[in-house]
Parts: structure tokens; C-alpha cells; sequence
């Protein structure tokens, strides 16, 4: 898996729903140190599978704007497809709005056929 990248605003969109608490740990809302934790415990796990984060640039913020304006894309969705894009044109996803942009692959993981084998960019799903 160590050609698999984390967009850096995937881990940012996380962290948002965590404190909006679209997403729950343990049935409950969580509080700042849940968050430090779970951000802890993930980055631990990204090392483990050898997972790097692709970092925020301003080449990345500049196509995900035009892929915004092309596509009308969310803020997250257009960020997630330029990244993929600057780095494979793949994106893991089951969202299928990333299937009508051009010189993007979108790798749906919950296909059968996924193996970690795959070299792709991965993303959040919202």
C-alpha cells in the first residue's frame, strides 16, 4: 500500500464531521480529545501500511478551483480529484461524481475485484 496517498483536506473534511458530529465514536459525540486521539491512533495506521499524506499546494488549490467551476464540485470533492490528479488521476471513492471528469480514474472500493495491490490515490468518501 505505499503507493496510496491521504489528500491532506480528506484528514481535514474528517476532523470537521468529527467536531460537527456527523460522525460518531462509540454512539456519542466527540470531544477535543476524543479527536487528538483518533488522529493519533490514525496516523499510527497510516505509518503502519507505509499510507503518506499528499500535502496541500498551491498548484492543488488552483485545479481544484478550475475543477470547481468546470464541474461544480464540492469545496472537499474538487480538492480530493486535483490531488489524485497531480499524483495518479486515481481516486478511490464510491462517489460517482468524480466519473465525469476527465483524466480521472475513479477506483470504487467496495468492487469485489479491489486488492491492496492497487496503486491509487484514496480520499475520504462523504
Amino acid at each position: 500500500m505505499s503507493d496510496v496517498k491521504v489528500d491532506s483536506l480528506a484528514l481535514h473534511e474528517l476532523e470537521l464531521n468529527l467536531k460537527a458530529g456527523n460522525i460518531l465514536i462509540e454512539g456519542r459525540r466527540v470531544t477535543p480529545r476524543d479527536i487528538a486521539k483518533f488522529f493519533t491512533d490514525l496516523s499510527r495506521l497510516l505509518s503502519l501500511y507505509n499510507m503518506e499524506i499528499f500535502p496541500l499546494t498551491c498548484t492543488q488549490i488552483a485545479k481544484a478551483a478550475d475543477l470547481r467551476d468546470k464541474h461544480k464540485l464540492t469545496f472537499y470533492d474538487s480538492h480530493h480529484a486535483s490531488s489524485a490528479m497531480l499524483y495518479d488521476s486515481k481516486i478511490m471513492s464510491t462517489d460517482n461524481t468524480y466519473d465525469n471528469i476527465e483524466d480521472l480514474t475513479r477506483i470504487d472500493p467496495s468492487t469485489p475485484h479491489i486488492t491492496t495491490k492497487l496503486r491509487c490515490y484514496a480520499c475520504a468518501s462523504t
